[in-house]
């Protein structure tokens, strides 16, 4: 029987939930595997966020990482943008520059978001302000709907691989790019439990290991600690 848990987060997390982990007799590590490069002070990219916020549109985020890079360049000027926007963190940062009545839509995750979109009256064309990497769900979902959608990648991540040198009960997993950069150095001990955010991240996982897979139920890197912390509660 596991008597203090020890966790790995890939990505750093809010002191608070390194208090509740402590909290809940969990020994939580962080260390970061990825590295998010806002991109939207480069001419270009800064100019095509101009172009945007000079006109109406509808806009939509599917990361917190894309609202606070285009909401910081020196292009963005008070748009009169309509969101559809994923719910939690990218709500969340939406919220701390546009009013929830600008905000026609949201969803739990990309293949969703896409479906509230296509179901949305009068939506012919949207932007999606994204990352290097975002994953084809979304686009994919609204140009077999007739959607036109114009992209603009405003941030980059880079992978930052190192060595973990102790052993863990768990990982978490928040992206597929988090998951190539963990595995690139490291092996795992077969008896890992490995909870992933999401099944695009357990896909990725799971090219990589045969270790056990717990995906959250909703996208959140609350629920996906407090996920891990009641699975070792439970199997004490």
């Amino acid at each position: 029987m596991i008597q203090r848990p020890t966790i790995l987060s890939t990505i750093p997390l809010d002191p608070f939930l390194l208090n509740r982990a402590m909290d809940s007799g969990v020994l939580l590590d962080t260390a970061s595997f990825i590295n998010i490069e806002p991109c939207s002070h480069e001419p270009a990219v800064a100019q095509e966020i101009e172009n945007v916020c000079a006109q109406p549109a509808i806009v939509v985020f599917t990361s917190a990482n894309a609202v606070t890079s285009v909401c910081g360049s020196a292009g963005f000027k008070n748009p009169g943008w309509k969101i559809f926007c994923i719910e939690r963190a990218t709500k969340k940062a939406v919220l701390q520059y546009f009013a929830e009545a600008d905000i026609l839509g949201s969803a739990d995750n990309s293949e969703d978001l896409a479906l509230t979109i296509k179901n949305a009256p009068g939506v012919r064309e949207v932007v999606f302000f994204c990352g290097d990497k975002r994953m084809d769900t979304l686009p994919a979902n609204l140009l077999a709907s007739g959607i036109i959608t114009k992209e603009t990648v405003v941030y980059k991540t880079v992978e930052q691989s190192h060595f973990v040198e102790k052993d863990y009960d768990a990982i978490l997993f928040y992206s597929p790019s988090g998951v190539s950069s963990f595995f690139s150095m490291n092996t795992l001990n077969p008896d890992t439990v490995l909870f992933a955010i999401g099944n695009t991240t357990a896909d990725a996982i799971k090219l990589e290991t045969n270790n056990k897979i717990i995906v959250c139920d909703t996208p959140s890197k609350e629920i996906l600690l407090y996920k891990a912390i009641s699975y070792f509660k439970e199997t004490n």
